[in-house]
């Protein structure tokens, strides 16, 4: 396999830690990314000194900021031009709710809304390039609705109902993504119950070491490259079946033009 450009957003722990050093191990250019100077530092050295391997590049933006998600796009394309995966991995789950300083629902933006933003941003570098994008999910998605008047947690709120819903809206923008022939190619996976913050954060589980998911998020990139693979939900490294309210292309659409508002001042 060719050596890929990939930038992980949320890769300075976790899951995305993790899958940089797997990434790195393997001879691909990793770009790390994450909301603090001082995180993102610490973390490329710990993948130097796990892998041999500096880092390609690093970049800064917190999430709970669409405008610093905007200027990180744009220099995403404008310093790594040469980038063809974009892994939307940044996460977080929120026991009370919060609003980010733009007004919207904090795990609404961190897990959904500044992910797609991203991801419009870079799609035209990412398809000169041949690449793709892959969205951490979840299985929890599965439990969640789309409500278009609840979508924020306006009428009634949970921790683990917005993380549910931020997932399901993931695969939804995932499915719509790779909805056409000139489309971005966009494919989802639920990397399993794996040992990180946020788990501990919203469950009462032990999972996983986080290598494990950091090797899920591998091999199902090397999955997706032998297979061409577009539009596809995995689970354990093969296609699963999800939501059928992801499936549905008019709740679909009803989301891409609700989202497509709330991002319209930001051209793309």
């Amino acid at each position: 396999m060719k050596q890929l450009t990939i930038c992980i957003t949320g890769s300075t722990d976790g899951i995305g830690l993790a899958a940089a050093k797997r990434f790195s191990s393997a001879g691909h250019r990793v770009i790390v990314h994450g909301r603090e100077a001082l995180r993102i530092s610490a973390a490329c050295s710990d993948i130097f000194r796990t892998t041999g391997v500096e880092p390609y590049g690093a970049i800064e933006a917190d999430f709970t900021s669409l405008d610093a998600v905007y200027a990180m796009g744009r220099e995403l394309c404008e310093r790594y031009s040469g980038i063809d995966l974009l892994i939307n991995n940044a996460a977080v789950y929120m026991p009370l709710r919060t609003l980010v300083p733009e007004g919207y629902e904090t795990t609404f933006c961190v897990n959904y809304l500044s992910p797609v933003l991203l991801t419009n941003v870079v799609t035209p570098v990412l398809k000169a390039n041949g690449g793709s994008v892959l969205n951490v999910s979840s299985v929890d998605h599965h439990s969640a609705v789309f409500d278009p008047l609840n979508m924020q947690g306006e009428r009634s709120y949970s921790g683990y109902e917005a993380y549910a819903q931020s997932k399901l809206f993931y695969i939804m923008f995932t499915l719509e993504s790779a909805n056409d022939d000139d489309a971005l190619r966009s494919n989802t996976l639920d990397p399993g119950v794996i040992a990180t913050k946020l788990l501990h954060a919203g469950w009462s589980l032990a999972g996983d070491d986080v290598s494990a998911g950091g090797d899920e998020v591998y091999e199902t990139v090397m999955k997706i490259a032998r297979g061409n693979c577009n539009g596809e939900y995995f689970e354990n490294l093969k296609p699963a079946t999800c939501s059928m309210i992801a499936k549905d292309p008019l709740q679909r659409k009803d989301l891409a033009e609700l989202t497509g508002r709330m991002l319209h001042r930001y051209e793309c």
